[in-house]
């Protein structure tokens, strides 16, 4: 057995054990930051399942955007209201803030202020493919230039105390993965603590196929953890691509939305693949949090339809869902589709979940 495979099989061994770093002991599982997904409600949320044992190692934040100008602390906790909290969820999982610019100093001033703020930590995004974030460079533009991604590291870990963690978020390249290990290497070279890689290049966006071996270019190439990152949905996906990639440490995204439970499923509890009533109580869950932090019906609608869309492939019963409900101008009947065993049948009114947490947020965006 390889190295790499008999530190996944260690990893294994001790999965019940939630690693906080990808070089601790245990199994490292981060949940995945999604622009306009993963906000503070959603961390909250899937922390907080099986009673705050979640199995989540942590979480990194939205982006932020960094221009010329260093961001200001309004900002930061809007993208991350757990900063007045000792930068955690209520159920005690770090949340990392995740900046994205392409200039240095503005990027290192920020990210000095999030560590002044509370953060445990700072991710820098190299892998957002979005067109309007590349055509104003940030996101993945910036790893047509290793260069560059030294040079933002490297001052953003200047910036950030040496016991704040400074990650990095990339893609596999812009239109390929030739020159990944070149990229590892300046990320690495930069003082990241650790590199994250989605499977994909930048030109792919989110269509398959998801390249798991490609990895393994970047692990041989540095000696700082390699997180991997794209298409992990279930369990049997996190083997595979750790056979494939030699990496035991995994980032989980759009996985958790057809799953929420996946990350105690790995960690070896006895969860069900789909629980329908208990996934629909989970989303009534989510809307009353988003409700009960300020977000208006509209957007909270937007939420809802955009988490059953990324989870739909999971399931059919999820897919069933999210047909039933896209179209609803109206929360309440979204809701009253909820709540009825079959979703193209009026259900009964939803029950009025928990509070959310008293932290500010702004308004999500619908999709």
């Amino acid at each position: 057995m390889s190295s790499a495979g008999s530190a996944f099989e260690a990893a294994w061994a001790r999965r019940e054990r939630v690693a906080p770093r990808p070089d601790a002991p245990g199994l490292f599982l981060a949940l995945a930051p999604m622009d306009g997904v993963t906000d503070w409600v959603y961390r909250d949320l899937l922390t907080d399942l099986g009673e705050g044992r979640s199995g989540i190692s942590l979480c990194v934040s939205e982006f932020v955007r960094v221009t010329r100008d260093r961001v200001q602390p309004q900002v930061l906790r809007r993208h991350c209201p757990e900063l007045d909290h000792g930068g955690r969820t209520r159920a005690g999982v770090e949340v990392f803030v995740q900046l994205l610019g392409g200039e240095p100093e503005p990027m290192a001033r920020s990210a000095a202020l999030a560590a002044e703020l509370g953060a445990p930590g700072i991710d820098i995004n190299f892998g957002c493919p979005a067109k309007t974030v590349n055509d104003h460079d940030g996101g993945a533009t910036i790893l047509k230039t290793p260069q560059r991604v030294e040079a933002i590291v490297s001052a953003v870990r200047r910036a950030v105390p040496l016991d704040r963690p400074v990650s990095v978020k990339i893609r596999l390249g812009w239109d390929g993965s030739e020159r990944l290990a070149e990229i590892a290497r300046a990320a690495e070279a930069g003082g990241g603590s650790w590199l994250t890689v989605h499977a994909r290049t930048r030109l792919q966006l989110y269509r398959p196929p998801v390249d798991w071996a490609a990895l393994a270019k970047a692990r041989e190439a540095t000696r700082f953890p390699v997180v991997a990152n794209g298409d992990l949905c279930t369990v049997d996906d996190l083997r595979r691509c750790a056979e494939q990639s030699g990496c035991h440490a995994f980032m989980i995204g759009r996985g958790s939305m057809g799953r929420p439970w996946l990350f105690r499923q790995a960690r070896g509890h006895a969860e069900p693949e789909l629980d329908p009533p208990r996934y629909r109580e989970l989303l009534h869950e989510y809307v009353a949090r988003m409700q009960a932090g300020g977000a208006p019906e509209r957007a909270a609608l937007g939420r809802l339809k955009q988490w059953l869309r990324l989870g739909a492939p999971a399931f059919a019963e999820v897919d069933a869902l999210f047909q039933a409900i896209k179209g609803c101008a109206e929360l309440e009947p979204a809701l009253a589709i909820l709540s009825s065993p079959d979703p193209r049948a009026p259900g009964r009114p939803p029950r009025r979940a928990s509070p959310a947490p008293a932290v500010a947020t702004a308004p999500a965006s619908a999709p």
